[in-house]
């Protein structure tokens, strides 16, 4: 089976490194996802993530604002951690002889650091970079099933936002798995990646 992830909130816990970099910058997390989410969403044409998050740390600090301050917050997201659940999952789906993806709203080189030490355990890598589209676009999740050249009704994808994610996956006929890492409900919920080997059995 294919199965493809989302990363960051769901393989990756970017919330708790990204709220840990703004309390010691003195701002609001909320307001910051707020503006994330707003800037993502009214995006008319591709642009680097990380100019998407430096916009919007701006945006919140506003003449607070430096470079430096940007810089940091960007690497605070790259370096997120992995769940405790996340590396076992992972390479039990793989001993089981499963084909995994992920399909992440970031850049290359940001990724490139957030999977250091996993890049083996991937056979697809697709970034917005890739795509021009970010999640929840219909368009991203088609483009990055035509990169991996798969038919997204063989594959499988889990996510923690059903309506990042989801909802979209599905109209393709993708499988979808909720993986719950913050509540909601879901036609198919995990709440470990290893449960995962028990669905695709």
């Amino acid at each position: 089976m294919i199965v493809t992830f989302d990363v960051y909130g769901t393989l990756f816990d970017w919330e708790r490194s990204i709220k840990g970099c703004l309390e010691l910058l003195g701002v609001n997390h909320e307001e910051f996802f707020r503006e994330e989410f707003r800037r993502v969403s009214g995006l008319t044409q591709y642009a680097p993530y990380s100019q998407i998050l430096k916009q919007s740390l701006k945006s919140v600090m506003g003449a607070r604002y430096s470079d430096e301050y940007g810089d940091a917050l960007v690497l605070c997201f790259a370096k997120s951690p992995p769940f405790p659940d996340t590396i076992l999952g992972l390479q039990k789906l793989k001993t089981k002889g499963h084909k995994l993806g992920v399909i992440s709203n970031t850049e290359q080189s940001l990724l490139a650091i957030t999977l250091c030490g996993l890049q083996n355990v991937f056979d697809w890598v697709i970034t917005a970079e890739h795509t021009r589209f970010y999640k929840p676009s219909l368009k991203a999740f088609e483009k990055a099933y035509e990169i991996m050249r798969v038919d997204p009704k063989r594959v499988l994808h889990v996510s923690s936002y059903p309506s990042y994610d989801l909802e979209s996956a599905q109209k393709l006929g993708v499988k979808t798995v909720l993986l719950n890492r913050y509540g909601g409900s879901w036609s198919h919920v995990v709440s470990r990646v290893d449960e995962l080997v028990h669905i695709l059995d």
